[in-house]
């Protein structure tokens, strides 16, 4: 059940961004972003969230405790997502992630992804952190794991508004622009180690 509703908080929280920010992006490229994103929801993100919440252990306390873990699912999320991505911008992987950068920049592009990508760069970057905790005998509040999904869901969505969002810095946008530069996403940290943050 806990599954299904963090699967009800990323739908919300993501095409509540799409409706807001999606105003001016030409009908074709808008309709390709949002059909790939609906079946990467349906097929992978709805799926895998149910299943991996099933075996999660869900905890109702230790609230404040979790609040002191969302910096840790942040810096590992970013790292995760850098790792997975840089290699989709080879010539050998080039060919699974380039329908992503084309078109305009849209925040329905935000999950506008080969399936794969989708499930091992996209939802692998935001459960890589609770499973690393897990592992560490570090169980989440159910609230907190809520919260970021909200807090993940909506910073991929900031990132794709094409300035739209007065939150968005552009980095994400040069990366699309650039396509050799800012492979990460919020902190950027693993861009910033690397040389490749602009």
């Amino acid at each position: 059940m806990e599954g299904l509703i963090l699967f009800f908080i990323h739908i919300i929280c993501y095409w509540a961004m799409v409706f807001l920010y999606d105003v001016d992006v030409p009908k074709t490229d808008f309709n390709n972003a949002v059909t790939s994103s609906l079946k990467n929801q349906i097929l992978y993100t709805l799926p895998s969230t149910i299943y991996f919440f099933n075996n999660y252990p869900i905890q109702y306390n230790n609230f404040l405790l979790s609040i002191g873990y969302l910096p840790v699912l942040i810096i590992t999320s970013d790292c995760y997502f850098y790792i997975t991505h840089r290699p989709l911008h080879t010539k050998w992987l080039y060919q699974l992630h380039k329908h992503h950068h084309t078109g305009k920049v849209c925040v329905a592009k935000s999950l506008d992804a080969n399936g794969l990508e989708h499930l091992f760069g996209n939802l692998g970057s935001f459960i890589i952190g609770i499973i690393l905790l897990w592992y560490a005998n570090h169980i989440i509040n159910i609230y907190i794991v809520g919260s970021w999904v909200a807090i993940a869901t909506i910073n991929t969505c900031i990132s794709h508004s094409n300035f739209q969002c007065q939150l968005d810095s552009g980095s994400h946008y040069l990366h699309h622009k650039y396509r050799q530069c800012n492979y990460g996403f919020g902190l950027y940290l693993m861009d910033r180690i690397t040389g490749t943050f602009k």
